[in-house]
């Protein structure tokens, strides 16, 4: 079967053996569709090495790459109908097994889980997943959409533990896919003056088409200056960094409100970002990370209805047109970029 993998370096479409039921509590999927992930262009681009090596894995070994993926059940065995799946069933999936054992499962954090199994190869046409993993949609479910509602949990964890109030001033930096639905849950959650900080033009007319009240070009405007013109010279009370550039992590910083929180959505690499403590103490700021998404996939399957999606269904790819996919994510062209195997 077809599957894109990194192989350290560059990226290729291979065919690998298609992956069968080997234990009880196990559902076999047939993958319709997966999406890029930040993550991905990370990977693609080498910054994982490190990772993958301490792994096993060599320099040309390939390693199928995805976890954003929708798709439907072709065969269920015994033992994992404990959600009452059918095949036929429309799904989704959580790319992580977590133990439910260890002190962090049984603590309310299980990001943290000991004894985490991962299955981060969705770019590919066929999955064996625990049933722990999978979630079963609504039959009328538009599965190109659907392989959004793994981002759209680890946006509301992010949601959740920024603490947007109704009436919070709030900024969203960066216009990719996750920071559009990150600006489309702030609106939800009562956001004022929310603003997306966005270079490429395209991204902060779909950032207005979806709820923005302001957007700023951080290339030909001033950021700080905008914010005071904005805020009434308060700042925002929450901002939350999502472009993944150490270029925009100063200037989220510069711009947040006495007592605010500013949130660092996305992965920088090694980074060392130097932050003033005198100045952080006499805010009362609170720097804050994202990682992974703990218990949030029926929140996101619930919230999936009212979220829009029509402009990230907008680039689809055949896998053979892989290299044409990773470019067009790459340099922004699209709010989201998706494969289908189906």
């Amino acid at each position: 079967m077809k599957a894109i993998a990194y192989t350290m370096p560059g990226i290729s479409l291979i065919d690998i053996p298609e992956p069968e039921i080997q234990r009880e509590g196990q559902v076999k999927v047939r993958v319709h569709y997966a999406s890029i992930c930040g993550s991905d262009i990370h990977t693609v681009k080498g910054e994982a090495d490190g990772h993958f090596q301490e792994l096993g894995f060599k320099p040309g070994e390939p390693i199928v790459i995805g976890h954003e993926a929708s798709g439907v059940i072709t065969e269920i065995a015994p033992g994992a109908n404990d959600k009452g799946f059918q095949v036929g069933d429309k799904v989704t999936f959580y790319y992580n097994k977590h133990c439910g054992n260890c002190y962090f499962c049984r603590n309310g954090q299980e990001q943290f889980c000991l004894d985490m199994k991962t299955s981060d190869s969705a770019m590919t046409e066929y999955l064996v997943l625990d049933q722990q993993q999978v979630y079963k949609l609504d039959d009328h479910v538009d599965l190109a959409k659907a392989c959004m509602i793994e981002p759209i949990s680890v946006c509301l964890h992010g949601i959740d533990l920024a603490g947007i109030r109704p009436g919070d001033k709030v900024a969203i930096s960066g216009g990719g896919g996750v920071g559009l639905l990150l600006l489309q849950m702030a609106r939800l959650s009562g956001a004022s003056k929310l603003t997306m900080i966005e270079p490429i033009e395209e991204k902060r007319k779909l950032a207005e088409k979806l709820g923005a009240e302001f957007t700023i070009d951080p290339i030909s405007e001033d950021p700080m200056a905008r914010t005071a013109q904005i805020t009434d010279h308060l700042g925002y009370d929450v901002v939350i960094e999502t472009s993944g550039s150490r270029h925009a992590v100063l200037p989220a910083y510069k711009i947040a409100s006495r007592g605010a929180t500013v949130e660092l959505f996305a992965i920088y690499g090694d980074y060392k970002f130097e932050v003033d403590l005198l100045d952080m103490w006499q805010r009362e700021l609170r720097l804050q990370t994202v990682f992974q998404s703990p218990y949030m996939f029926p929140r996101a399957i619930a919230l999936f209805p009212q979220m829009n999606l029509d402009d990230y269904v907008k680039a689809i790819f055949r896998p053979e047109q892989y290299e044409e996919a990773f470019d067009t994510m790459m340099k922004g062209k699209a709010a989201k970029v998706i494969f289908q195997f189906s």
